[in-house]
């Protein structure tokens, strides 16, 4: 793996009970994986430029594998970007002096900017000469029961949206640890695994309906949006303690 950053992580970054919010983690994660590929040679505004391309996100995997709650910097590793299929694919671990803290998988689309039509990665990495190498599989998609209560709804403000002009994507994992009350109740929790599919966009104004029902050992939360389309999927698995 290669050395990516240090982070330095601060009060802004710590959640309700002071642990390093999931939404942080993956903040870090995607702010790493955009670097990633920027030191292999493939430029964010350049793509932009020649390619009208951007990336988004397709889906990520969290693991937290120990839980920190006191700032300090913090190391991100990568290792290189490998396809699968229509994705770009990257694992990105977070370290604190030596010791890993949290691991994260991201799948990644790129896309035209304008129409959203997927373009293969191989036509991005050709174009800046960076090796295609191929990867084993990106990991299963979500299932989701077909029970699933709704719990809240939410709408998109100008605030919530990245460059892309749509709902960030660290900002659907807030969604899901409020509707699964992560952050509910005296006791804290541990998040364990996060699984986050990103179906479709939600744009400034838009509607979200939230739903959820329980899993084998989390909780699942989807999102709709106000034209009946499921715009996210998520299985959260926590630890109480």
């Amino acid at each position: 793996m290669k050395k990516i950053f240090d982070y330095y992580i601060s009060a802004h970054d710590t959640d309700y009970f002071r642990f390093v919010a999931p939404a942080s983690y993956l903040k870090i994660a995607e702010t790493a994986c955009f670097a990633a590929a920027e030191q292999m040679g493939i430029h964010m505004q350049q793509m932009i430029d020649e390619l009208d391309a951007t990336w988004m996100t397709a889906s990520v995997h969290l693991e937290v594998c120990k839980d920190i709650y006191t700032v300090g910097k913090i190391e991100v590793y990568a290792e290189p970007l490998v396809v699968n299929g229509l994705l770009i694919t990257e694992r990105l671990c977070i370290f604190r002096d030596g010791e890993l803290i949290a691991k994260c998988d991201i799948n990644t689309l790129s896309v035209n900017y304008k129409t959203r039509k997927v373009i293969r990665p191989e036509v991005v990495m050709e174009h800046f000469h960076v090796p295609v190498i191929q990867g084993e599989g990106a990991f299963p998609r979500l299932v989701m029961p077909e029970e699933m209560k709704h719990v809240d709804s939410v709408h998109v403000r100008y605030s919530d949206c990245d460059h892309n002009q749509h709902l960030r994507a660290c900002n659907y994992t807030s969604y899901v640890c409020d509707v699964t009350g992560y952050w509910a109740g005296h006791k804290p929790r541990k998040t364990r695994h996060l699984y986050m599919e990103y179906l479709g966009e939600c744009r400034v104004g838009e509607g979200l309906a939230l739903y959820m029902a329980d899993g084998p050992e989390g909780k699942y939360v989807k999102g709709v949006r106000s034209d009946g389309r499921e715009s996210f999927k998520a299985y959260f698995i926590t630890e109480s303690f």
